[in-house]
């Protein structure tokens, strides 16, 4: 990805865009994301950023066509057995603790996530001061409750503790809408060439990884937020 020129307006910070693309049953992205949130909530000032949640599947298939058993059985296909999935989580689980965060694997139940991305669409288009909580309710509940990220009255519950109305998000549920949305994310993350998460692509130009250090993460944007200043 080549930079991108920026605006010739002197008379104001431009905004940057930070595209954030992240799954929920992604380890890395559990932590990930909030060191985004994080880093961007520490600049002096926030709102020369504007973030949006991209949606990303890290395993569309359905529940039909997915293996059977706990995260470990599941990962073991990836990893070459139980015993590297466990200790790859661990190793993880160890690096999301150092971020203050909890991290029970040994209760995530895998599965596919297009209904959760829906849902965080609808939080973008009906309440999107809810986004940010909505996505990070959902990490909480697959990396430290157990809750199942497929199960639609999980999912509606979530939804309705973070300020989304129950009702319309079963109603999203039941069918297709937003469906749309999740595809020309997924469309629009091959096309900047977004192979892997969690990634923050900034203004569509060249890309970031947000499991970096917070340090890193945080000065990078700091760097970001003069160059718009002084363009």
């Amino acid at each position: 990805m080549s930079s991108q020129s920026v605006s010739n307006d002197t008379s104001k910070t431009r905004t940057i865009d930070l595209d954030l693309w992240s799954d929920f049953v992604c380890a890395h992205c559990y932590y990930g994301t909030l060191r985004v949130i994080n880093a961007v909530a520490q600049q002096p000032d926030p709102d020369v950023f504007k973030l949006r949640w991209r949606s990303f599947e890290l395993d569309p298939r359905p529940a039909e066509a997915r293996p059977k058993g706990d995260l470990y059985d599941y990962l073991a296909r990836f990893n070459g057995s139980r015993e590297a999935g466990r200790a790859a989580m661990e190793m993880i689980g160890a690096i999301a603790k150092s971020d203050g965060l909890p991290f029970h694997a040994d209760k995530a139940r895998p599965g596919n996530t297009v209904d959760a991305h829906r849902l965080i669409h609808l939080a973008g288009a009906e309440a999107p001061e809810r986004q940010t909580e909505i996505a990070r309710r959902f990490y909480s509940a697959y990396w430290t409750e157990g809750l199942p990220i497929a199960d639609h009255d999980a999912l509606v519950e979530m939804a309705e503790k973070t300020g989304l109305d129950p009702k319309r998000a079963r109603e999203v549920l039941s069918g297709d809408e937003f469906a749309d949305e999740v595809a020309r994310d997924l469309q629009l993350a091959r096309r900047l060439g977004v192979m892997g998460v969690p990634t923050v692509v900034v203004d569509r130009q060249w890309a970031l990884s947000a499991g970096m250090p917070m340090e890193s993460l945080s000065a990078q944007l700091t760097r970001l937020a003069t160059e718009a200043r002084e363009a």
